[in-house]
């Protein structure tokens, strides 16, 4: 479904040329795991994006490099990218210097280092959710990871930490698909507003005793990703909840963290 506006006013416009391949349409904004075929092998491919679980991480790829946006604490920012990788970590774990403890998971995953964006969580991943979508000159996967221990509140005080503590919520979205880097830092606001309403529906509270919802953990991470493919015409300009680009994203992450919390017993495991 399209959304229009009028381009004088600012509004959001969808309006994109037809896509060369087109989208199954009784898959659009839906969400959806994987074949339990898939789970079984390790590995799930659809359009260009697939991804494994090997050596204790979570590895994210395409046929070609991706264009990111990321608070990863390894190969962050915006650059590009072959791979992508949420590297599990043991209970407890905490670091001086975690990024040299990812760089070193990712040169022992045979990776290179260059190519390489990482993130680190001492949740399960080989019970990673994965959510899929279609829609008008797009394909996205979400991979999401969560621990809430350490959950917390936006605007509360609390305790700060000169090391970095494992216990996070991570997510990757990996769309097939063309955004312009707005779109892309728009998708990390439509992210985090889909993360925000999950932990507060599957009712995650901080532990200060006030009973208040958590808005996230002290250590979330995210990874928006874009192969750019030249096999869409299109451009997606915007990525907020106005589009469906934005609507397949917030319907993607919040069922999926929506089951990594269910999963974890309340979230109250990690």
């Amino acid at each position: 479904m399209r959304r229009r506006g009028d381009r004088r006013s600012g509004a959001p416009r969808a309006e994109l040329p037809k896509a060369r391949r087109p989208s199954p349409p009784a898959s659009r904004h839906r969400s959806r795991l994987p074949h339990p075929e898939h789970l079984e092998r390790g590995e799930t491919k659809l359009s260009d994006i697939r991804h494994t679980v090997t050596g204790g991480a979570l590895i994210v790829t395409a046929d070609r490099p991706f264009h990111t946006v990321s608070s990863s604490l390894f190969g962050g920012g915006c650059q590009q990218k072959k791979y992508l990788v949420n590297a599990q970590v043991p209970h407890g774990y905490s670091s001086a210097d975690p990024w040299r403890d990812l760089e070193q998971r990712v040169h022992d995953l045979g990776l290179p280092i260059d190519e390489t964006a990482g993130m680190m969580t001492a949740a399960d991943v080989d019970q990673v959710v994965e959510g899929v979508a279609f829609g008008d000159q797009y394909c996205l996967h979400t991979y999401v990871t969560a621990g809430v221990g350490n959950a917390a509140r936006a605007g509360v005080r609390r305790k700060t930490y000169p090391g970095y503590i494992a216990g996070t919520i991570n997510i990757i979205v990996a769309i097939d698909g063309r955004l312009t880097e707005a779109a892309l830092i728009n998708a990390v606001i439509t992210i985090t507003e889909a993360k925000t309403a999950a932990l507060q529906d599957s009712g995650i509270v901080i532990r200060d005793g006030s009973g208040r919802t958590a808005t996230g953990t002290t250590t979330d991470a995210v990874i928006v990703a874009a192969t750019q493919s030249p096999q869409y015409q299109g451009i997606h300009q915007y990525a907020g909840l106005a589009t469906e680009l934005g609507g397949s994203i917030a319907d993607s992450v919040y069922h999926s963290l929506s089951q990594c919390l269910a999963s974890a017993k309340g979230g109250q495991r990690q």
